[in-house]
């Protein structure tokens, strides 16, 4: 199950490539055998694309993607619910659920940030697949602190520091730990100290969910993956607030 070295050389996978399902023998592609896909209920889906929209520029995300995030995490969230239907009342419950900067969000557009050229350069060292979490999760710490508007490396060094005590915490502690391949293990190497050990335990977790008992390439790239439709990383689980 492990997957090839992609020829980009990056480690994970990115928004525009398509996810590969995984193959019957596969742990987690039974996670959802008998279960019935939620139905969207009238107006629902139409309000969860049309929230994302309006949202797309607070959460600097293409209009479409906005929207597509909007209706993938809240099918994500529904399945895990085992939900029968969507309703709109479930697309407004997520919508106070979801952390700042999720374009269902109604935190989403309580400020708008401007980013300083040698911060938006820190923030592309962040890996692809986590790099919109950790700019929503650094306006919002800088709207709670109130340290302005104005992103700047400094800025982001105040959540790193908050995030770095969290992620050491999560190593040191003793913990129930889904056993890694060498080559799944490998490609988080490069995480930044101060957030691997939230990513390393979101995605045991989110493996739990799909009903892996081990974490290799293929599992890797189905979290990471619906990580990137959805956006949603369960922040209150894993200690990415």
């Amino acid at each position: 199950m492990s997957a090839a070295p992609r020829a980009s050389g990056c480690p994970f996978p990115h928004g525009d490539e398509p996810a590969e399902m995984p193959p019957a023998s596969c742990p987690v592609s039974g996670a959802r055998a008998g279960r019935a896909t939620p139905l969207w209920e009238a107006g629902a889906r139409d309000a969860a694309e049309a929230t994302g929209r309006a949202a797309a520029g607070a959460s600097r995300l293409d209009e479409n993607r906005a929207a597509s995030m909007a209706v993938r995490a809240v099918e994500s969230r529904a399945d895990q619910r085992s939900a029968e239907r969507i309703t709109e009342l479930f697309v407004r419950t997520l919508g106070r659920k979801l952390g700042y900067g999720h374009p269902l969000s109604d935190r989403t557009g309580v400020a708008a940030f401007t980013w300083t050229p040698e911060a938006e350069a820190r923030l592309a060292e962040v890996p692809d697949f986590c790099r919109e979490l950790t700019r929503w999760r650094v306006e919002w710490t800088a709207h709670k602190l109130g340290l302005g508007t104005t992103v700047t490396p400094e800025v982001m060094q105040v959540k790193y520091e908050m995030w770095g005590r969290v992620s050491h915490a999560i190593k040191d502690r003793d913990r129930d730990a889904l056993p890694w391949t060498a080559s799944a293990r490998s490609r988080f190497d490069g995480i930044p100290e101060f957030v691997q050990g939230q990513v390393l335990e979101a995605v045991e977790g989110n493996a739990r969910r799909l009903g892996a008992t081990e974490v290799d390439d293929a599992v890797v790239d189905l979290v990471i993956h619906r990580w990137i439709e959805t956006g949603d990383f369960h922040e209150g689980l894993y200690g990415f607030r």
